[in-house]
């Protein structure tokens, strides 16, 4: 069943596309500023919206589904081969299309139908799936096939995320924006606990494989549920191709600073913060002595996986109405201190406390940057930046892990992870993300104040 094309948005369960100017100002002031609170009704106003409710639950059962599948996979290969390169071989071939394809699903977001696309793509997802479940079947599994079905589920959530990214906040009014993000991250996160949970329960009773088949049914919710939402359409500019559209995105990028510094930030975060997430069970196994396959390591993941939960809640929650430029940079030391800590244990008790105040800092520093990122863009153009966002967020990781398990091989887990928590320091003092104009008049301030302190002459 393919779904109909995209129609005008019904006003009774959308928002009309409103003038890109209003839009930023609105986002901005809500979002950005923090001038004015962004309740927790912005929260709940987002889930009153049918078409982003039926979104947001229908990305909320697959979501659970892919995590099952992320972290059981890794658990499984790391069981069967203790390979920490093989894990980052998988976690490469899993997200490194991110790096390869976002982008050009950035320019098909803004040119092609985005129901129908994200239909499809997850039918495409959904047959990956069923072959890792295949190929898993038996420990001696061919390595080259698993790492082959691992890159096409990759390759359809690379080209399907800008796509989802787009459609969202076009789902909502721009006085919600904040809460839709948060919202999107929440779901995320909630899939990160539940997923992990329910699939190390699985993995002990019935085995890899059959968790891999659970998740390909997950990816119904999605077909199922993208056919009953109703996707707005905004005008499309088909004059020039698809190569001048992905340049056109990036000299957006360039161009403005505020997503500059963003992109910028999420792009270093990923590469040198997040070696942590692809060896996950190594460190579990080598350092707090937690057992991959076992329901403890589940379990831990999930703690981690509900910490992040709360950290995406809070910028639509209890943080709404902070300035998320400030936000940001804090969430950005806890991060740090929390993953100098985590990787310092030796035991698994502990260890549950710290990987939740890992995930509450973590997401609570993506969120927010997310909220900022998205407040500067219009939905004209929107599908190819957050195509760049995706690529500089996921797409560094796979590049990220590879490297990590390299330099492991050549020292230690302790000593990645160690810089990792160092550099996040360093990225606390650049994510300065503040729109130009208030840095400026900052600066006027400032060298006002300068000019109006008497001299020292005249108290002579």
């Amino acid at each position: 069943m393919t779904p109909p094309d995209d129609a005008p948005l019904d006003p009774r369960h959308g928002s009309d596309p409103e003038p890109e100017q209003f839009v930023l100002e609105e986002a901005e002031e809500a979002a950005l500023d923090g001038d004015r609170t962004v309740e927790v009704s912005a929260v709940r106003s987002a889930l009153r919206n049918r078409n982003f409710r039926t979104m947001w639950l229908s990305a909320l059962g697959s979501g659970i589904g892919t995590w099952m599948q992320n972290v059981i996979l890794a658990a499984y290969v790391y069981s069967v081969t203790r390979s920490v390169w093989l894990v980052s071989l998988i976690g490469f071939a899993n997200l490194v299309p991110q790096l390869v394809f976002a982008t050009l699903g950035g320019v098909i977001a803004d040119m092609f139908s985005r129901k129908k696309l994200i239909f499809w793509l997850s039918f495409e997802q959904l047959l990956g799936s069923l072959a890792i479940a295949w190929i898993t079947r038996a420990e001696s599994f061919s390595e080259p096939a698993l790492l082959a079905a691992v890159a096409a589920v990759g390759i359809g959530a690379a080209l399907s995320g800008p796509v989802f990214l787009s459609v969202t906040p076009s789902l909502v009014p721009p006085k919600d924006l904040a809460g839709a993000i948060s919202l999107n991250s929440v779901s995320m996160n909630v899939s990160r606990v539940v997923g992990p949970a329910i699939g190390a329960l699985l993995y002990v009773a019935i085995g890899a494989s059959w968790v891999f088949v659970l998740n390909a049914a997950t990816y119904l919710f999605i077909m199922v549920g993208i056919t009953f939402v109703n996707v707005p359409v905004f005008p499309k500019t088909n004059d020039i191709g698809p190569l001048q559209k992905i340049a056109e995105g990036f000299r957006f990028v360039r161009h403005e600073p505020v997503v500059r510094r963003a992109v910028g930030t999420v792009f270093m975060f990923s590469l040198f913060c997040m070696p942590f997430v692809v060896v996950f069970p190594a460190i579990a196994e080598q350092d707090l002595h937690i057992v991959a396959k076992s329901t403890q390591y589940g379990f831990l993941y999930a703690t981690f996986g509900f910490g992040a939960v709360v950290g995406a809640l809070s910028i639509g929650t209890f943080l709404s109405g902070r300035n998320l430029a400030v936000v940001v940079r804090f969430a950005l030391v806890g991060f740090s201190l929390c993953l100098a800590t985590f990787v310092s244990l030796d035991s698994g008790l502990p260890a549950f406390p710290v990987a939740f105040m890992l995930g509450f800092f973590y997401f609570a520093a993506v969120t927010s940057l997310s909220t900022v990122f998205q407040s500067r863009l219009s939905h004209t153009i929107r599908g190819r930046v957050s195509a760049i966002w995706m690529m500089c967020f996921g797409g560094t990781v796979p590049v990220s892990g590879l490297i990590a398990g390299w330099v492991i091989s050549l020292t230690t887990i302790n000593t990645v992870i160690y810089f990792g928590a160092a550099f996040a320091l360093f990225l606390a003092w650049f994510a300065d993300l503040r729109p130009p104009e208030e840095r400026r008049s900052l600066l006027d301030e400032w060298r006002s104040q300068r000019d109006d302190v008497p001299d020292a002459g005249e108290f002579a």
